[in-house]
């Protein structure tokens, strides 16, 4: 036991090391193309900086099949479509796809990674599991979709998505191995975790790449893949990893609301989520980012572990830890401008 905790440990130093490297590779070429991403309406950033950094997570995650005792099945189910959004994400980086083109194609990867996890599984509610049948899967399209898109919307300050991922990734990890979760799934999370924190190194606190629509699409969508596979095996740790993904879902989602509520379209570009309007109210991107996940871990996690080891009901957990995050993001004048 001890020597497969030992391998698993270099497993993922190494893994964290090799993205490390290949982002360095890709910001290199980058640079030495002019292949650069300006500011707009959307970014927080001032100063043109390489992007797509996220392919090397991508490009890495392709050495997961190389790992003993892993389910190929499964990661076929992560990778088809996790490809498919990486490569819209990586056209998009590089030609500015429109609009309908990347959400057809995020469609697309969604109905193929459902229909590779045989639908959604029965949910938890109060101790009963619940068959949602034709509407449950309609809402797991729509929940991957989001998860795709919020995920490059919440890349707008330097490290933040980064340190989400490797929060949520290494927190889930953790909690279905304590757990006693009967799967290698920890292996996965925790792997992609390592992969993140590589590339944090060159995103966070100076940041010298961005992971572009390639890298955050791809993560938004193995987030959402993998959730409902825990879902599937671990009912009760659904809610633990929707809990976690707290401020990311309840800030874009609480934006996105509140920007349609006010006649705008929701496809353009815009600077109004909360952790967008925190940055300029602090004037330092690391602070906000800092903060954030200062709050996952104070208050997320906990509420997310009492929910796994069922000491707290999900729905009632996911309602307690997401009511401060509405309030944060309607305080801070969140979806709305021109706001003091």
């Amino acid at each position: 036991m001890f020597v497969a905790h030992m391998n698993l440990l270099i497993l993922f130093l190494f893994t964290s090391l090799a993205t490390f490297a290949l982002t360095y590779l890709l910001k290199t070429f980058l640079l030495s193309k002019d292949l650069l991403v300006f500011p707009n309406d959307r970014s927080s950033h001032k100063k043109p900086t390489p992007q797509s950094g996220g392919l090397a997570i991508v490009l890495i995650s392709i050495s997961l099949f190389f790992v003993n005792d892993l389910n190929i099945s499964f990661l076929l189910t992560l990778a088809v479509p996790g490809i498919l959004v990486a490569i819209t994400g990586l056209a998009d980086d590089l030609t500015k796809l429109s609009t309908s083109v990347r959400l057809i194609t995020h469609f697309l990867a969604a109905i193929l990674g459902l229909y590779m996890l045989e639908g959604l599984p029965p949910i938890l509610f109060f101790g009963n599991l619940i068959d949602l049948g034709i509407i449950g899967n309609v809402l797991a399209v729509i929940y991957i979709v989001w998860m795709i898109n919020l995920y490059n919307f919440m890349d707008g300050i330097d490290g933040l998505a980064s340190l989400e991922a490797i929060f949520v990734f290494l927190s889930m990890s953790v909690l279905l191995f304590m757990t006693f979760y009967d799967s290698n799934l920890y292996i996965v999370l925790a792997f992609f975790g390592f992969s993140s924190l590589g590339f944090l190194f060159l995103n966070f606190p100076k940041p010298r790449i961005f992971l572009g629509d390639v890298g955050s699409g791809f993560l938004g969508v193995i987030l959402a893949i993998i959730s409902l596979e825990v879902a599937k095996h671990s009912p009760q740790a659904f809610w633990s990893f929707l809990i976690l993904l707290g401020v990311f879902l309840v800030d874009a989602t609480y934006t996105l609301i509140r920007r349609v509520l006010n006649g705008e379209k929701f496809y353009e570009a815009h600077s109004l989520h909360a952790y967008q309007k925190l940055a300029r109210s602090f004037n330092s991107h690391n602070k906000v980012s800092i903060i954030i996940l200062l709050l996952n871990m104070v208050w997320l996690l906990p509420i997310a572990i009492l929910v796994a080891f069922e000491n707290l009901e999900g729905i009632v957990g996911l309602v307690i830890a997401y009511l401060p995050l509405v309030l944060i993001s309607y305080f801070s004048g969140a979806g709305v401008r021109n706001t003091s």
